[in-house]
């Protein structure tokens, strides 16, 4: 099973007041407004940078077995962004479509107004697979074989390799299982624990460069952030100023590949065998001693954005969000910056890998033993309802009340029962034959599904 993301540069706007259909806030992020009636293909909301606008235009394709019904959706992809070119075409202002009028095969499900920025639908493209834990491996050298960011790949290979020298990973090759379930554990952690000095302003703001996705934010009371600095920069001392770098789509955003099954549910799909390798101490199967006491070591170390209707942080991790205006730097950014200022909710860090580990084999005891690790979500996001984790979602979850990291459960290949992990190849614009943003117009978004469908799917049966 796959399916694919296209974000695109158009956004949804508020309706206002004065036309035929009534005045309203706008799309909202996660939120659906067209769904294609036979392949299931929607029109979503993803965040926006632009002030004006509620959310961005995302093409959504369901998950598919077959290539052939993966093309067929991201066909009707297609032919929505070609319908919206035309009308795009006719006039500047923003486009009104009303609840329940038929555009190219779908329906609009919400009134709702598109302004259009780039009429050629240019676009950030991402894929979700299914894959056994057998199969992990394979995901991971593919996804490293084909990635242009040659030094980035470099670099994660060389940090993996003290992982594959782990007594119980070596253990685990009689377990093809186990071993894919610990190369995604290790490669998780690497990425979940990572600080770089580049995420910290210098004291007098001359390294600061804002994006449009990006944002300094202040945290020199923090000794915490503070004592984090001066790890990762190897200074003296903590120090007296600390400027923090943020991404607006973190935690996510540390994550080339990222987990939608959670890491509970993949250990629950092992055999006993398995399992009684992982009942080794940590350091045997999981995190090489020299890496840091697993008790003090972090996941998450910086501040991230969290979602401000998050009521169970302090439950979750004993401290609370904080909402910050962003830090300004005199130097000016490279390029304008389509956003305006920024105000976040911010969490100072994450738990502790100790805690993610325990969490991975026993549940989450913070949540009254819910069956999820304590990344799925990470603390400061709100995660599905109990009583439907143990299926995908349905049309009566409201996707824009929870967090995709982690919300999964394990999914079957039809055809042969098989279990498989879902993952998300959010880097998917890194492979050598997806085409650069500039040149990923909608005429293009049927070869990435090709090209995904070549190198990415696992082989079953």
């Amino acid at each position: 099973m796959f399916g694919f993301e296209f974000q695109t540069a158009n956004a949804f706007e508020a309706i206002p007041t004065g036309f035929p259909i009534p005045a309203g806030p706008g799309i909202r992020e996660r939120e659906t407004a067209w769904r294609h009636d036979a392949t299931g293909t929607t029109l979503e909301g993803d965040e926006s940078r632009r002030p004006k606008a509620s959310a961005d235009l995302e093409f959504v394709t369901p998950a598919r077995a077959t290539v052939r019904e993966a093309v067929t959706a991201a066909q009707a992809a297609v032919d929505l962004a070609r319908a919206l070119q035309e009308e795009s075409r006719r006039g500047s202002g923003a486009v009104l479509y009303r609840r329940g009028d038929v555009t190219a095969g779908g329906v609009w499900l919400k009134d709702c107004a598109i302004r259009f920025y780039d009429d050629g639908f240019h676009a950030q493209a991402q894929g979700t697979v299914g894959v056994p834990l057998a199969g992990f491996e394979a995901l991971l050298s593919k996804v490293w074989e084909r990635s242009k960011r040659r030094d980035q790949v470099k670099r994660e290979v060389d940090r993996m390799a003290p992982f594959a020298e782990l007594p119980g990973y070596q253990a685990a090759k009689a377990f093809p299982s186990l071993r894919g379930f610990l190369t995604a554990c290790h490669l998780f952690l690497l990425r979940a624990t990572d600080a770089e000095p580049g995420c910290f302003d210098d004291p007098y703001g001359v390294n600061a460069d804002l994006t449009d996705s990006t944002a300094y934010f202040d945290f020199s009371g923090n000794a915490s952030v503070r004592a984090v600095n001066q790890r990762v920069r190897k200074l003296p001392a903590p120090p007296a100023t600390c400027r923090v770098l943020v991404n607006s789509d973190s935690p996510k955003s540390m994550f080339a590949v990222l987990h939608r099954t959670d890491f509970h549910s993949m250990f629950r799909s092992l055999s006993e065998p398995e399992r009684e390798i992982l009942a080794r101490p940590a350091t045997e199967v999981l995190w090489p001693a020299n890496q840091g006491d697993i008790n003090q070591v972090r996941l998450f170390p910086l501040p991230y954005r969290i979602d401000p209707a998050a009521a169970d942080v302090r439950a979750r991790l004993d401290i609370d969000g904080v909402e910050l205006d962003e830090w300004k730097p005199a130097k000016k950014p490279e390029k304008d910056l389509v956003r305006g200022p920024v105000t976040w909710t911010l969490l100072e860090h994450g738990p502790t890998v100790a805690q993610w580990w325990e969490s991975v084999r026993f549940g989450d005891t913070r949540r009254d033993g819910l069956r999820k690790d304590v990344a799925s979500p990470p603390p400061g996001f709100r995660g599905r309802d109990r009583q439907y984790l143990d299926r995908f979602p349905q049309s009566q979850e409201d996707k824009t009340a929870y967090y995709g990291m982690g919300a999964f459960p394990m999914d079957h290949d039809e055809a042969t029962g098989a279990g498989l992990a879902v993952f998300e190849y959010r880097d998917l614009m890194a492979d050598i034959d997806v085409p650069v943003w500039d040149d990923l117009s909608f005429d293009r978004w049927v070869g990435v599904v090709e090209v995904f469908a070549k190198h990415y799917l696992p082989k079953l049966g």
